[in-house]
């Protein structure tokens, strides 16, 4: 069976422009060609997954013929390298057992513990009746996340380096977008690349040197960077090079998807003064004062019910990509080997005959008991199978417990009467979230 070719590829640039102006739009109108669907990537033919059975085959059934790879993996590579996101699957099992320390229950609430005192630091400024720059609030707000749960010793460095590392981690993901799009992009000498390269170099550089460090020393700070560098019972460890893989994907991907999921979960919020009221209700009931930590998760389902619908209308991680590493066969077509396969949360998220009216933002498709791993959902917002991602309990921890803190102090209120736009590139993330902050009055 031949597969279908979406419509309005233009020479050398393929579905660039349908990608720039309305990368959602254009996503999820594939199904109406059929179950898989042939866009172009530049020069680059690349078939869509469009039916949530088939996304389970590649994804989880058949992932050793469906392999890591395809043009997102093959963009994002270029800076992370074989990191647990990137890796081919031939080295994923060990990479996982070596790392999975790091995340384990016991340490999570330690990591988690940390947010309040984050939150304070870069909310110190806020007042009722100002103006914030969401995204970059959440950005800044994750960035410290991160480095307080991943590099202790980078936290008294100040702010010009946190500046310095968060424009880096910028660079890397607008650039990978533009490489995946168009995967003959990064090898033309333009200023553009040559920031990228910059950034990719100051990135690694200074990870090298933390890791360097983290050997001479050989103590444990409590901070996950600590945990990469031990040894299993079996005296197994991973090389210098591996630890600076899986830190730079856990510092990108903890930075982009955190800060993305808080700013479209208060840009949903602040468009429904209803709900915002009954979250912060729920939120100061369980916990009217003091600081909310990991162990006040728990106390808010309406609230994890409000994340999840979130992530349903605007997964951050938007599209995943695999490569065939054999000829094999989906639905009746042919996928030869070395072909690029494209799995969009986003679409199948969207579809009508999965969830109704798909465009609607309602908390009610979801039960009080639903966890993050969406049993019997569609959903992928975590990725699926073997290669779900490691961290997802970490980071929905942090988000339930920041947005808690947030809302129970402060309504946010939107800007413009219309919808926000979704930025073009690898992660998703809201263009131009400017909200109005209210304080609230507790009696």
């Amino acid at each position: 069976m031949t597969v279908t070719h979406a419509p309005g590829a233009v020479p050398l640039i393929g579905h660039l422009p349908q990608l720039l102006r309305a990368p959602e739009e254009f996503i999820a109108s594939l199904p109406e060609h059929g179950d898989i669907v042939q866009i172009m990537l530049g020069t680059q033919p690349t078939y869509v997954i469009c039916r949530p059975d088939l996304a389970e085959q590649v994804l989880v059934n058949r992932n050793r013929v469906f392999d890591k790879g395809g043009p997102f993996f093959d963009s994002v590579g270029e800076f992370l390298g074989d990191g647990l996101a990137s890796c081919p699957d031939a080295g994923h099992t060990r990479m996982r057992r070596l790392v999975q320390p790091a995340f384990r229950r016991t340490r999570i609430p330690f990591y988690s513990d940390t947010i309040a005192d984050q939150l304070q630091e870069v909310t110190a400024g806020w007042r009722d009746g100002q103006i914030v720059d969401t995204v970059h609030d959440m950005q800044q707000l994750s960035m410290r996340f991160v480095v307080n749960t991943m590099f202790a010793g980078w936290a008294a460095e100040g702010a010009e380096a946190e500046q310095r590392t968060r424009a880096a981690v910028e660079t890397l993901v607008r650039g990978a977008f533009v490489r995946m799009v168009l995967p003959w992009f990064g090898r033309l000498p333009l200023p553009n690349n040559w920031h990228y390269a910059a950034a990719k170099r100051r990135l690694y550089e200074r990870i090298d040197a933390t890791v360097a460090e983290y050997r001479r020393d050989g103590t444990d700070r409590g901070d996950l960077l600590s945990m990469l560098t031990g040894r299993d019972e079996h005296g197994d460890g991973l090389s210098d090079e591996e630890i600076r893989d899986q830190a730079v994907t856990f510092f990108i991907a903890g930075i982009g998807t955190t800060a993305a999921t808080l700013s479209w979960t208060l840009y949903f919020l602040s468009r429904d003064s209803t709900l915002d009221t009954q979250i912060a209700e729920e939120v100061h009931q369980a916990r009217p004062t003091g600081p909310i930590g990991y162990d006040d998760a728990g106390s808010f389902p309406l609230l994890r019910r409000t994340i999840s619908e979130s992530m349903r209308i605007k997964p951050v991680a938007w599209m995943y990509t695999r490569k065939a590493i054999a000829d094999s066969e989906l639905a009746g077509h042919r996928i030869p080997s070395g072909m690029g396969i494209l799995v969009s949360p986003y679409l199948l998220q969207h579809r009508a005959d999965a969830f109704a009216d798909p465009e609607r933002f309602d908390v009610c498709r979801w039960s009080e008991q639903e966890d993050v791993r969406f049993r019997g959902a569609p959903m992928f917002p975590f990725g699926k199978g073997a290669r779900r991602c490691i961290g997802d309990e970490f980071a929905i921890n942090n988000i339930i417990v920041t947005l808690a803190t947030l809302l129970r102090q402060w309504r946010l209120e939107p800007m413009i009467k219309g919808p926000v736009t979704s930025s073009a590139r690898s992660m998703l993330e809201p263009k131009a979230l400017r909200l109005r902050l209210r304080a609230r009055r507790w009696s």
